[in-house]
C-alpha cells in the first residue's frame, strides 16, 4: 500500500477547517500537520482544493443502474405500490449475474467520481439469490469501495427462506478471513413482505454473527395499513416484538412511524436512515427526520440508489425539512450532522474503526474537492459553504483505505470508459427482460 502525502489543502477534519497536509501511511492517516516532509511518497497538490473525509452511504441500491432511462409499460404508477408493481420488482425478477456486476461496478464508479468511499447496500434479485452476494462483493473488489452488502430476503414469490440462505452463505464465507473492504447484514426487504418465519430466521441469524438486520421500514402509508390489518400492530411494533431492533439494525425510511414507534427505535438504540431525494421522487411522504433527532435517535443519510452523490442528498435534506415544516430556522444544523457526524457513527458500528474523521490513527478515506470560496472559509461558516459551495463542486481525488480510486478527475480503479460501452452494450437486452417481467402479471404474497 502506498504511502501518500496530500499538501497545501484546506482541511476539514471532521469539525474544524485549517491548512495543512495529511500523511497517509499502512491505510491510515499518519500526520496532520503543517509542512509535514516525508521522503519516497505519492505526492498530492491539493492548492486550491478543500480535502474533506470520504462520504458515507447509509443506504444505496447498487442494482438499480440499468432503470436509468428505462421505458415502463403501461400508464405512469399512480402510488408507490404500483412503482413496486410495475418497475421495482419486475427489475430485480429480471437481473442475471453479469447484470448485477455490470449495474454495481458502474454505480460504484460514481460513488468513485463523488468522493463516496462507504457504503451499505441493500440488493433484490429474486431470480438469482444464491451467488449474488459474492458478485457484488467483486465490483466492491474491482472498485475499492468499503460496502456491508446484504440480499434483501422477501417472501412475495415464496423465496423468502432463500434469501436467508444467501445471508447466512456470505456470512459464513466472510467469517472464514476478516475481508479489509467487505461486511455483511442481513436483509429483510420490507415488513410488509416479510413473513413471521423468514423474519425470525433473519432476526437469529443477525443475532448469531453479530450483525444487524437492514430493512426497508413504513416508506408508504400503504406499509403500515398492510401491518395492521394482518398482524394488528404497527411495524416497528412487530420488529420489537420479534427482536428485530437493535444498537446494528438500520430501518430505512420511517416516513410514516408514530410516537411510540419512534420510542422504540430510540430505547432499542436501533438506527433509521432518512432518504428524502428518494421519497420525493416516490411521492410517500417526508420523514419527520426532526423529530426522531430530538428524540435522540441515530438517524443517518442515504441515497436509496437514486445517485452516489451525498452532498446532493445532504442539500435535499435540508431543503425537504424547511419546505416540510415551514419554518427557516430547521435543517442547517441537522442535514450536515447527518451526513458527516451520524453517517460515521454509523459506519463504525456496522464496520468497526473510525471515520469520518482526518486525524491521526484514522481510517484514510478521503475526497479532495475542487473549490475556490467566494468568501473566508473558516470553522465558524464552513457548513454555509457545504449547502451552498462546495454541493455544486468537483470531487478530484478519492482515497479509500489509503488506496488513490480516483485523481485529477480520472478513475484509476477500472478503465470507466469500457465499462460505459459494456453496460450501455448490455442495458436494451435487460431492458426487454424486464418488459417480459414486467408484462407477465406475475402475482405475489406473503
Amino acid at each position: 500500500m502506498s504511502k501518500i502525502l496530500i499538501k497545501n489543502g484546506t482541511i476539514f477534519d471532521g469539525k474544524n477547517v485549517r491548512n495543512a497536509d495529511v500523511y497517509i501511511k499502512d491505510g491510515k492517516i499518519d500526520a496532520v500537520a503543517s509542512k509535514i516532509k516525508r521522503s519516497g511518497v505519492e505526492v498530492i497538490d491539493a492548492s486550491g482544493k478543500v480535502v474533506l473525509p470520504g462520504f458515507i452511504c447509509v443506504h444505496h441500491h447498487l442494482y438499480s443502474t440499468m432503470a436509468r432511462g428505462m421505458g415502463i409499460p403501461g400508464t405512469p404508477a399512480k402510488n408507490f405500490q404500483e412503482v413496486l408493481d410495475r418497475l421495482w420488482w419486475p427489475l430485480d425478477r429480471a437481473l442475471d449475474e453479469e447484470d448485477i456486476y455490470l449495474s454495481a461496478l458502474y454505480a460504484l464508479g460514481e460513488c468513485i467520481r463523488w468522493g463516496t468511499t462507504t457504503i451499505i447496500d441493500h440488493h433484490e434479485s429474486q431470480n438469482f439469490q444464491i451467488g449474488s452476494l459474492d458478485t457484488l462483493m467483486k465490483a466492491c473488489e474491482k472498485a475499492g469501495i468499503r460496502a456491508a452488502l446484504t440480499l434483501g430476503s422477501s417472501d412475495r414469490y415464496g423465496k423468502g427462506l432463500e434469501g436467508v440462505e444467501e445471508n447466512e452463505r456470505f456470512l459464513k464465507k466472510l467469517k472464514k478471513g476478516n475481508h479489509p473492504l467487505i461486511k455483511c447484514m442481513v436483509g429483510l426487504h420490507a415488513a410488509f413482505t416479510v413473513n413471521d418465519e423468514t423474519l425470525k430466521a433473519s432476526v437469529a441469524m443477525a443475532k448469531k454473527y453479530n450483525c444487524g438486520l437492514h430493512v426497508h421500514v413504513a416508506e408508504a402509508k400503504s406499509d403500515e395499513d398492510a401491518s395492521l390489518k394482518k398482524h394488528r400492530m404497527r411495524i416497528v411494533e412487530r420488529l420489537n416484538k420479534l427482536g428485530a431492533l437493535g444498537k446494528k439494525t438500520i430501518l430505512v425510511h420511517c416516513v410514516h412511524v408514530n410516537d411510540k414507534e419512534i420510542d422504540l427505535i430510540k430505547k432499542s438504540d436501533s438506527i433509521a436512515v432518512h432518504n428524502p431525494e428518494s421519497n420525493m421522487n416516490n411521492a410517500v411522504g417526508w420523514a419527520d427526520i426532526l423529530k426522531l433527532l430530538k428524540k435522540g435517535v441515530l438517524a443517518g443519510l442515504g441515497s436509496d440508489g437514486m445517485s452516489s452523490n451525498m452532498l446532493q442528498q445532504l442539500r435535499c435534506a435540508y431543503l425537504i425539512a424547511r419546505h416540510a415544516t415551514g419554518d427557516p430556522r430547521v435543517g442547517f444544523m441537522e442535514a450536515p450532522a447527518m451526513l458527516l457526524q451520524n453517517n460515521a457513527e454509523i459506519a463504525s458500528r456496522i464496520f468497526g474503526g473510525t471515520f469520518g474523521q482526518i486525524a491521526k490513527g484514522k481510517t484514510a478515506d478521503i475526497a479532495i474537492m475542487d473549490y475556490l470560496p467566494p468568501t473566508p472559509l473558516n470553522s465558524g461558516n464552513f457548513l454555509g459553504h457545504l449547502i451552498f459551495g462546495l454541493v455544486n463542486c468537483q470531487v478530484d481525488t478519492t482515497i479509500a483505505g489509503g488506496r488513490i480510486l480516483m485523481q485529477n478527475k480520472k478513475i484509476l480503479a477500472f478503465d470507466e470508459k469500457k465499462l460505459s460501452e459494456a453496460i450501455s452494450k448490455r442495458a436494451p437486452k435487460f431492458w426487454k427482460k424486464f418488459n417480459k417481467a414486467a408484462l407477465s402479471k406475475k402475482s405475489w404474497k406473503v
